[in-house]
């Protein structure tokens, strides 16, 4: 494991107890509803396990991993609590895994989701998570991940300094249009949703909404929806 990795981690767990706090965002609740199909999900970089119950309320049958232990340990106590609240099992497994090292069969997954730019962490290529998430979900499956924003406006003045950059002590990576482009190696179709328009809706922005809504790229971050088939 290299020195980047080992210092993400170390971060992550420093901070871990702001990651417990339990809501899922309006832009990921679009996400599941708009482009996830069948039962089975597997969350890489599951954290805390915020996104965990919510999917499993959806319906879905759920796979949780993360490399940081710390986190592993308190999404496992979030199913337990509610576990005992609803006075049963929930079809939730939570797992101590490396995204770039997946210890699952081929097309095992109809689903595939790294939320809130966790793939952002992987150092020194998020293509291998990439790959990876690829290898697992089936044929007809979709990969969904989002990530930092190269052109966000607020950090434009860092746009030199490379793909990666250090975001509040984690070195993180930031996506661009080329992204776009690369992820077509792995699947026949690519979309691209800047996180601006799906959050609020006209009628309901403030000049900070409407800014980015009309300018999209500059927004804080993106989304890529990844799918085989045509």
């Amino acid at each position: 494991m290299n020195s980047v990795v080992e210092n993400n981690i170390r971060v992550f767990t420093e901070e871990a107890e702001k990651y417990k706090r339990d809501y899922f965002r309006g832009d990921e609740k679009y996400i599941v509803r708009r482009y996830f199909k069948g039962k089975k999900i597997l969350v890489l970089g599951c954290g805390a396990g915020r996104t965990l119950v919510p999917l499993y309320e959806r319906g879905f049958e759920v796979t949780g991993v993360d490399i940081t232990p710390r986190m592993v340990e308190e999404a496992e106590k979030k199913i337990q609590e509610k576990e005992r609240a609803v006075g049963g099992k929930l079809s939730i497994k939570v797992l101590h895994m490396d995204a770039c090292d997946l210890k699952f069969e081929d097309n095992t997954f109809d689903n595939v989701f790294f939320p809130f730019h966790g793939i952002d962490y992987i150092y020194p290529d998020i293509y291998k998570a990439v790959k990876e998430a690829k290898r697992v979900i089936k044929p007809e499956g979709v990969f969904i991940f989002s990530s930092h924003n190269r052109f966000n406006i607020k950090v434009l003045h860092h746009f030199f300094d490379g793909n990666y950059a250090n975001y509040h002590g984690l070195v993180t990576y930031r996506t661009t249009p080329l992204d776009w482009w690369r992820l077509h190696r792995y699947f026949r179709k690519v979309k691209m949703i800047q996180r601006a328009t799906i959050m609020v809706s006209w009628t309901r922005a403030n000049w900070k909404d409407i800014l980015y809504k009309l300018f999209p790229f500059f927004n804080t971050s993106t989304y890529f929806v990844c799918q085989n088939k045509k």
